[in-house]
């Protein structure tokens, strides 16, 4: 850098260590997280919203929806999933022995209050899920104290969890509040052991309450267990004593994982048969092979590389996606080597990199989020304020003697940027997240017909980009109270173009080019580990699908699908994706043949120009 751009960096430093170093200044990072978050009280309702709504308000007008009120988040098994497939709100090359089922009775208690109490408020859900954030942050804030004995230091930490735009998972899904739940009670519950090893005269009363607060994490959303790294990291790098007595000590904390997972097993809770979701206990080889490539996503993500969320959607750029991940590992690899003589001195960024490092594990089982990001950031955040503290205060002594010092002050300055000033500037835009889902499927929904003449309909879609745009339909509209289909079948994705040709009156030949099961999210349910065979029939309702050919790892490459009757009848309706919205379609003639060309993922997502209709307003 030239002797300018140092004077200007130097001076930006120094207004960053001044605002960090003020007696108030971790109440102010606190304010201004959470007013960073606010716009997101407008943003309303969309998706699971409305499923949780249907279920919670005891109104069962779809297949699927009888249960227990506060079984929210068991999203299919084989009980439910033959009801959801008559109801069309799953394919018919879903697995119906799939498992998707989290047991979080905690989060589930939440939705509830909120639609006995202000069922016509989504502001007042969104502002329920900040105060859930508040009370995490507060326990990030109380953590950093109590382990940082650096005040500074403690500051910037709280300062780089606070202000990551990845918090604003927090409000912008209503839906998805069990992961700041679950991240609140896990982070006290981690400060209570903390408490307890520090304060041994207070040793029984505060091991009790971190177990309690962990049980109700546990209870709250899966993600909490990430929090026994933290502890485990604390027993290694930051207790005394023999190492046999320090991990004796957690014989509590094993037991209670032990009885929490074996009551979610006997209660029919869990992941099995799906692409997306793994649990590694029965799947220990596949998971492993989903942490390499998910753990480095995450992390990255966290460090201030691009959202982790995109990684799932970059399918269909295959070349961005390897750069990515080459990307990830050499940004990990230049601050790995930059913290590690760091974590040789510092039993604390020991701590905190071991935690980072195996909250990832945890979250690999699922496809990357940054909401997945409350764990790792606890760790990562504290490593990255020892790090940058002695660059922003420019002590040269604190700086790490590597073979990359030369590059310290370009990735200190790249990390500090991303961290904390883009990153708190996209908090707004992110708190609105739940606009852009809402919008695309409420875009995608305006194409079906909403008048009484749908209700005795059998509606097809025949290339929807993805399964969640047709899927969501018939709940959405149960949970508004507007018309819909009697029934619906998807048929198959846009992911790549499609063929189909008219067989006779009553049957269609389907071909997408690569065949079916290309999209991430249409194998939500459905693994390798179910392959389809040649000839296959699968009945769903009056509608038959036989798979012709299947590609070599046995996804259908071409099938056929018979209807009960001739698709000339009425009863029939057809719609086809076209840029940003459904449209209808007419089948072709007997002996005929059409090409529907592949969804421009660009325009679905963000083709926003189109009006939305008021119905869809909060």
């Amino acid at each position: 850098m030239t002797a300018a751009v140092q004077g200007r960096v130097a001076r930006f430093y120094g207004f960053l260590v001044a605002r960090l170093s003020a007696p108030n200044a971790e109440r102010t990072i606190l304010l201004m997280s959470l007013a960073l978050m606010l716009p997101s009280l407008d943003t309303g309702l969309a998706a699971d919203d409305y499923l949780h709504q249907l279920i919670l308000q005891g109104s069962h007008p779809l297949d699927g929806f009888d249960r227990p009120r506060l079984d929210i988040f068991r999203f299919c098994d084989p009980q439910l999933s033959p009801g959801f497939l008559r109801a069309g709100i799953f394919t018919w090359w879903d697995d119906p022995n799939t498992r998707l089922a989290f047991f979080r009775p905690v989060s589930a208690l939440t939705h509830y209050v909120d639609f006995m109490f202000w069922p016509d408020s989504p502001w007042l859900m969104h502002l329920h899920c900040l105060l859930w954030g508040a009370v995490l942050l507060l326990g990030v804030r109380a953590l950093y104290r109590q382990l940082v004995p650096d005040r500074f230091i403690g500051t910037l930490a709280f300062a780089l969890y606070a202000l990551d735009d990845a918090r604003a998972w927090f409000v912008s899904w209503v839906a998805s509040r069990n992961g700041v739940i679950a991240a609140a009670f896990s982070v006290w519950a981690l400060l209570a052991y903390c408490r307890e090893r520090a304060d041994l005269q207070k040793a029984r009363s505060h091991s009790w309450l971190a177990l309690l607060l962990l049980a109700l994490g546990l209870l709250a959303g899966e993600g909490a267990i990430s929090i026994c790294a933290f502890i485990l990291g604390h027993a290694l790098f930051l207790e005394q004593g023999p190492l046999r007595a320090r991990l004796v000590r957690l014989w509590p904390y094993a037991v209670l994982l032990v009885a929490w997972r074996v009551g979610y097993r006997l209660q029919g809770y869990g992941v099995s048969g799906s692409s997306l979701y793994v649990d590694p206990t029965a799947e220990p080889l596949t998971y492993a092979l989903r942490w390499l490539e998910r753990g480095p996503v995450l992390l990255f993500a966290q460090i201030g590389g691009p959202w982790s969320d995109a990684w799932s959607s970059l399918f269909v750029f295959p070349r961005v996606r390897a750069l990515l991940y080459v990307g990830a590992l050499a940004a990990l690899g230049c601050v790995g080597a930059l913290c590690a003589p760091l974590a040789r001195r510092d039993p604390l960024v020991r701590f905190g990199l071991f935690g980072a490092l195996l909250s990832t594990l945890p979250a690999s089982a699922v496809f990357p989020a940054d909401r997945l990001l409350n764990w790792i950031a606890i760790g990562a955040c504290l490593v990255l304020a020892t790090l940058l503290a002695p660059i922003l205060k420019g002590e040269p002594s604190g700086l790490p003697n590597t073979g990359v010092a030369r590059f310290v002050q370009p990735i200190a300055l790249t990390l500090v940027l991303c961290n904390l000033v883009f990153a708190p500037m996209l908090i707004p835009s992110r708190a609105r997240g739940n606009v852009a889902l809402r919008d695309v499927l409420a875009r995608a929904e305006l194409g079906v017909p909403a008048d009484k003449s749908i209700e005795d309909k059998l509606l097809v879609y025949v290339n929807p980009p993805a399964v969640p745009l047709a899927a969501y339909t018939p709940i959405t509209r149960a949970a508004l109270h507007i018309p819909r289909a009697r029934t619906q079948r998807i048929l198959g994705t846009s992911t790549t173009e499609m063929t189909i040709t008219r067989l006779d009156a009553n049957t269609l030949h389907l071909a997408p080019r690569g065949g079916f099961l290309q999209n991430p999210a249409s194998k939500l349910m459905w693994s390798p580990k179910r392959p389809f065979t040649a000839g296959e029939r699968i009945p769903v309702g009056e509608t038959v699908f036989t798979v012709r050919s299947v590609t070599p790892d046995r996804r259908p490459l071409e099938v056929d699908v018979r209807f009960d009757r001739s698709l000339d009848e009425p009863g029939y309706v057809f719609e086809q994706w076209i840029d940003t919205r459904y449209r209808p379609f007419t089948p072709p003639a007997v002996g005929q043949t059409v090409i529907l060309p592949a969804a421009d993922y660009m325009k679905v997502i963000f083709g926003m120009a189109l009006p939305i209709e008021a119905r869809f307003e909060p």
